[in-house]
C-alpha cells in the first residue's frame, strides 16, 4: 500500500520515528541501527515502509533504504519470524553480516543476535540458504552499480569546484538521505546543501 513516507522528522527514539507529512504525524517503528544513519530532527526524511495490518492494529515499519525493507520482508519467510523479530534482527546486525552468516551456515553467529536461539538460527539457514546465495549475487551487482554512480557524482562535483573530500562527503550524505537518487539528483542535493 505504501512504498515510502517523506516528510519532516519531528521526533525519534531507539524504537520509533515520527514523520510529519503536511500536518499528519506518522509513527513508524524503526530498527535500533536506524537512528545512527543520518536521521536528524527537523530535517526532511524519507523512510521506506512496510504496513502490517493485524486484527487489532495497523503498524508501519520504517527503513533507511528499500533494500533494508526488502530484507525485512525476506526474513519473514522463515516460520517463526514475524515483523518484530525481523526488525530486531536487522537492528542488531548489518544486512551483509546476516547474509554472510546464512551463506556460510554459521548458526553460532546468527544465534548471537538477541532473541535468536540455536533452533531459530538453524531454521533460518535451512529455509533461506539457497535464496540468500542468489540474493548475494544480485547484491554484488547492485553494489558495483552504486559505487559507479557515487564515483560519477563525485567527479561531476569536482568539475564544479568541489575538492575531492568535499565532493565525496556531499555525495555520500545525499546518498544516505535518499539512496535511490540518480547522478543529477545527487549533484543537485550536494549543491543545495553546500556550506
Amino acid at each position: 500500500m505504501y512504498d515510502y513516507i517523506s516528510g519532516t522528522l519531528t521526533a525519534i527514539t531507539p524504537e520509533s520515528a515520527i514523520i510529519d507529512v503536511q500536518g499528519v504525524g506518522f509513527r513508524i517503528l524503526i530498527s535500533k541501527l536506524c537512528p545512527s544513519r543520518s536521521l536528524s530532527i527537523g530535517e526532511k526524511t524519507r523512510l521506506w515502509v512496510e504496513l502490517i495490518v493485524r486484527e487489532d492494529s495497523q503498524t508501519l515499519y520504517g527503513f533507511v533504504s528499500a533494500q533494508e525493507r526488502d530484507f525485512f520482508r525476506f526474513l519473514q519467510q522463515v516460520s517463526g519470524i514475524g515483523p518484530k523479530m525481523a526488525l530486531n534482527i536487522i537492528g542488531h546486525a548489518r544486512i551483509h553480516e546476516i547474509v554472510d552468516a546464512i551463506i556460510q551456515k554459521d548458526a553460532k553467529a546468527l544465534s548471537s543476535l538477541p532473541g535468536v536461539g540455536k533452533k531459530l538460527a538453524e531454521r533460518i539457514i535451512i529455509e533461506l540458504h539457497e535464496k540468500t546465495s542468489a540474493l548475494a549475487k544480485t547484491e554484488a551487482v547492485e553494489t558495483s552499480e552504486k559505487t559507479k554512480l557515487i564515483q560519477a557524482a563525485v567527479q561531476a562535483l569536482e568539475t564544479l569546484g568541489f575538492s575531492t573530500q568535499e565532493a565525496r562527503s556531499a555525495v555520500l550524505s545525499a546518498h544516505n538521505k535518499c539512496p535511490d537518487q540518480d547522478i543529477g539528483q545527487l549533484v543537485q542535493y550536494a549543491l543545495a546543501h553546500r556550506r
